[in-house]
């Protein structure tokens, strides 16, 4: 398996099955070494990338940076089997409605800003050795409806991609960038009802929900600033002492005057947008 670049090895340290008629789960527990302190999010790619068991789908994942090593990040992750409708008024399972479920997708992360917009400062307006953590999470929604056929490759064409166009489930209107497809899940299924074989497809969707539109942003600081066409290592002192956090840039490349000023905010947009068509009534 090839991970991020700032990944360097996930390891197992726990795995657990609960095998249920109703419920079944898979529950397991990674520690991933990074070469950045404290990053969680490529520690959650990483695991979220790894072959999903067959039949399940990715419930929840949580993440938290070790307390012994911040290059160490534990993740957690939680499969299920998709639950498929019961049989409804309507015999024909291609002919009965979706089935709705929603959870979220829980997450922890380094923070720089308090909810008041205060950057993370010491009393010496530096930054802490180590960033406080927060609990972070966006809704997920599970659409579950049947279909004829299992379009396999359009549906991987589409993975982690945004909604190009506004969405709307059971009624509820998603605006256009706010939702990313995760991997789709399929049951090849038969029924025989009155006399009648039907065969189809119970296709769970899981759409991640993110009023932001799943963009990156972080703050544009560095070790060099751009000078002459090329970057060139900050000297890196202020007031006789040695600074070794990444300095404040002007969003031009240039360095700012003290490492207590706020630097501008780079947006970046990992996941492009598609157009999916497909009724997930």
């Amino acid at each position: 398996m090839e991970f991020a670049v700032a990944v360097i090895n996930v390891g197992l340290s726990e795995y657990n099955e609960s095998l249920d008629m109703n419920d079944s789960s898979i529950t397991a527990k990674y520690k991933v070494e990074c070469d950045a302190l404290m990053d969680v999010m490529a520690a959650r790619d990483a695991v979220a990338a790894l072959p999903v068991p067959a039949g399940y789908w990715i419930w929840k994942i949580a993440s938290k940076p070790s307390d012994i090593n911040p290059l160490f990040i534990e993740v957690s992750i939680e499969y299920k089997i998709p639950s498929i409708p019961f049989p409804g008024d309507d015999p024909n399972p291609l002919l009965r409605p979706s089935v709705l479920t929603s959870s979220y997708d829980e997450y922890t992360e380094a923070y720089f800003k308090d909810s008041k917009n205060n950057p993370v400062l010491n009393s010496a307006f530096d930054r802490f050795e180590n960033f406080p953590i927060r609990r972070m999470g966006n809704l997920l929604l599970q659409i579950t409806k049947n279909f004829a056929a299992f379009p396999a490759v359009a549906y991987d064409q589409i993975k982690y991609t945004r909604n190009q166009d506004n969405v709307t489930i059971k009624g509820t209107i998603y605006a256009a960038e706010t939702l990313l497809f995760l991997p789709a899940t399929v049951s090849e299924m038969t029924e025989q009802i009155q006399g009648t074989q039907y065969h189809y497809f119970a296709t769970t969707f899981r759409l991640l929900a993110d009023y932001e539109k799943h963009l990156d942003k972080i703050e544009d600081r560095g070790y060099n600033e751009y000078k002459e066409g090329k970057p060139v290592l900050i000297n890196m002192t202020y007031a006789g002492n040695e600074i070794k956090s990444p300095w404040p840039l002007d969003g031009s490349g240039q360095k700012k005057p003290k490492p207590s000023d706020e630097p501008p905010i780079i947006t970046f947009t990992p996941y492009p947008l598609a157009a999916w068509g497909i009724d997930f009534s």
